[in-house]
């Protein structure tokens, strides 16, 4: 392909490079019979001043004259001025750039190392190269029409149903722990709760409308502060989809150990939950399916609570019109005013257990238009906040204190009072079926987490491995499903503490939520985004999360300990597997130290170390780049390195429409920063066209870099795209 043509930089034309690549004012090497590598005036250029030696002492000075020194120059009285900037850069580009060897050569020599045994040639990456590339318009229509493929979308009432069934399925496994802390204010606590949640729908809009891709709080803290905060989301969200399948498993087995007499305990009715479910998600299930089976749970789940509601309503006119019940239970309430501060504080701590699953909603969002998505999560809080607070005040105004606090299935006992055994067996069918969903829902949401970390190479690429037969990422299923039998038995099998640590685990992905925009205000305030919450808003979410979930760790610290020690396990894991080359190249420099490296026995270890670091850090990173900035692409060329350790080289890409249009210095300050990073190889490319999603999608393909590696300095505010039109593309600034 041709060089970029160079452009005049005061006065300096490539005429003016030749000139200097000829002539003697670059060669920096003194004359043979000048045994003191001193220059003579005019071997420096025509702006060096004369050099003279002054006599010592004693010296004549025109006997003892050097026979090296010049003759006095003729007199010249023409003002000289300094070399401009431009001149001086020239000069030192063409200096620098002749007096490498050759390609093969390292960027920096050693000529004493510090480790004599282990020479640095092992993180040398390569000199960098420059190129256009030849995208025909045939390749950007195909590439246009991938990235416009239609996609699936769900409508209003599928899009809330496959959280819908999380929201109204937790009142199973709620109820029991607000009862058991608010008493007969549980009512009052879980409407709180509920509408609560109005502080943090704001936000949920908002980091929405700016990043419109699957992936929830890692999507958002890759994208609006580096790695390792997207790692502690990954690992948040990773936690909160493992804890959803075991409190549901555990639920349910609790349900049915009441209701029936089976030959096996709860426990170990969970355990087998659990596999059962882990083999059928092993065994495939369709997305279309799942949507199908969310969708007709959550119908037949409003369904029976609607039944449930009337048949308690008639029931309580009738049997009990003068309200006897819920006057005894209230006689029960705490007397004194701390008392009762304290039993409802609680209690709206506890009751966000109630409203577990609203976290969900941003893990599906490619599928939801922005306006769905504002409607799902409105009606998400409605239809929560009306179901927690009416059957909560059914339970307390039918049943008396003693049952409801003595650890009895609430909602089916008040389904045999209010109508008989056939409401029971309704209710308690619908109780087994919603929480086996949620089994699944967390099941799903997991094994998608561990693909997008697979594609991102966070993980392994054969965390995304399928069945050939059914499609399923059959290896991130068993790791869920591993993970989820080991959180089981690190509670002690215990349902209450279960229970207490998801409720933990919810809170902190709402605090992360919280982070993600504040993160979003201040490191990407120029990114588009029409929904805007205010920071009183923001405020307040804070606020009511951190306050929440102290109060939920005041009331059970052991939820804390089970929490923090699943959350370090899985976040730590994620680090080690994605500093690799760091650990590695801290074991090679350890190695090169010690005296591993002069014994015969381990003299080989090298080779094998050196080969597994260059295969841990091989991958490619793109940098879309718009000007020659040099500040702009010494900070991209940083940030890929902090936050993509395994990149081996950076191609920065510049679309331009006219050649005459590209920046005259980004091939040089390209050069220049490809000989001050040994490590990385620097490339630079050009591609003809307008920079938008079809021009990157074509990129992409012709280098062969996924778009998920692929960085955009900034966009603004007035860009005609969304960021999810680029596919996962991050934006750095």
């Amino acid at each position: 392909m041709p060089a970029i043509p160079e452009k005049n930089l005061d006065a300096c034309s490539v005429e003016s490079v030749r000139e200097i690549e000829e002539s003697p004012t670059c060669d920096l090497q003194a004359p043979q019979d000048n045994p003191l590598g001193v220059q003579s005036t005019g071997s420096v250029g025509e702006h060096a001043l004369p050099y003279t030696v002054p006599p010592s002492d004693g010296d004549d000075p025109v006997a003892k004259k050097p026979h090296w020194e010049p003759a006095p120059p003729a007199r010249d009285d023409t003002p000289r001025k300094p070399p401009s900037f431009a001149q001086s850069e020239l000069h030192t580009i063409v200096r620098r750039q002749r007096r490498r060897r050759s390609g093969d050569d390292l960027k920096l020599d050693v000529t004493h190392p510090r480790r004599p045994h282990v020479t640095p040639a092992w993180e040398f990456s390569g000199w960098g190269s420059m190129r256009y590339l030849s995208i025909s318009s045939q390749e950007l229509k195909e590439a246009e029409e991938r990235t416009n493929a239609p996609r699936q979308l769900l409508r209003h009432i599928a899009a809330m149903s496959v959280s819908g069934n999380d929201m109204v399925g937790s009142v199973f496994y709620a109820f029991p722990l607000v009862a058991a802390s608010a008493g007969i204010y549980s009512p009052i606590c879980l409407l709180t709760a509920s509408l609560l949640l109005v502080f943090l729908r704001p936000l949920l809009l908002e980091l929405a409308s700016t990043v419109h891709i699957n992936g929830s709080n890692y999507v958002y803290l890759l994208q609006f502060s580096g790695r390792t905060l997207s790692l502690i989301g990954a690992a948040a969200t990773l936690l909160d989809a493992i804890a959803t399948s075991t409190v549901s498993a555990a639920t349910a087995s609790a349900y049915l150990s009441a209701e029936t007499h089976l030959p096996m305990s709860a426990p170990v009715l969970t355990i087998l939950f659990l596999v059962v479910l882990g083999v059928v998600a092993v065994a495939g299930i369709k997305e279309n399916a799942s949507i199908t089976a969310a969708v007709f749970m959550f119908h037949a789940r409003i369904l029976i609570m609607a039944t449930l509601i009337v048949a308690s309503i008639v029931h309580w006119g009738v049997k009990d019109p003068h309200s006897t019940t819920l006057k005894d239970n209230w006689s029960q309430r705490p007397s004194s005013a701390i008392e009762t501060t304290r039993a409802i504080f609680y209690g709206i701590c506890i009751a966000f257990l109630g409203v577990t699953g609203f976290e969900c909603t941003p893990s599906y969002i490619e599928m939801m238009k922005s306006r769905t998505y504002a409607s799902v999560v409105r009606n998400l809080i409605i239809i929560t906040a009306f179901l927690n607070t009416v059957l909560s005040l059914l339970v307390w105004s039918l049943l008396p204190a003693s049952t409801i606090l003595g650890g009895a299935n609430l909602l089916s006992v008040l389904g045999r009072l209010a109508g008989g055994s056939w409401l029971r067996i309704l209710v308690l069918v619908d109780a087994i079926q919603v929480l086996l969903g949620g089994v699944l829902t967390g099941s799903v949401t997991a094994t998608q987490l561990f693909d997008r970390l697979s594609r991102d190479h966070v993980l392994p690429s054969w965390f995304s491995l399928k069945l050939p037969v059914t499609g399923s990422h059959y290896v991130a299923t068993l790791v869920s499903l591993g993970l989820s039998l080991l959180l089981f038995v690190a509670s002690g099998m215990n349902l209450s503490t279960v229970s207490s640590m998801f409720s933990v685990s919810f809170l902190f992905e709402l605090f992360l939520y919280a982070l993600s925009t504040l993160l979003l205000k201040l490191n990407r305030p120029r990114l588009s985004r029409p929904p805007h919450a205010g920071m009183f808003t923001l405020l307040m979410a804070f606020v009511v999360v951190i306050v929440t979930w102290a109060g939920n760790v005041a009331l059970n610290p052991t939820a804390l300990a089970v929490f923090a020690a699943s959350f370090l396990c899985v976040l730590g894991a994620l680090l080690a597997i994605g500093a690799q080359p760091s650990i590695l190249r801290l074991a090679l420099r350890f190695y090169a130290a010690s005296p591993l490296a002069s014994w015969a026995v381990t003299r080989g270890w090298q080779s094998r170390l050196v080969s597994w670091y260059q295969s841990r850090r091989a991958a490619r990173t793109c940098v879309w780049i718009k000007d020659d900035d040099i500040h702009t692409m010494l900070q991209a060329l940083l940030s890929v390195q902090k936050n993509a350790p395994d990149a081996r080289t950076v191609v920065f890409v510049h679309a331009y429409h006219t050649i005459d249009a590209i920046p005259s210095e980004l091939h040089p300050n390209a050069r220049l920063l490809d000989e001050a990073f040994p490590t990385i190889t620097i490339d630079l490319a050009f591609v003809s066209g307008t920079f938008g999603p079809a021009l990157v999608e074509a990129t992409s393909h012709t280098l062969n870099i996924p778009r998920s590696r692929m960085c955009a300095v900034s966009l603004s505010r007035e860009h005609p795209w969304e960021l999810a039109a680029y596919g996962g593309m991050r934006v750095i600034m």
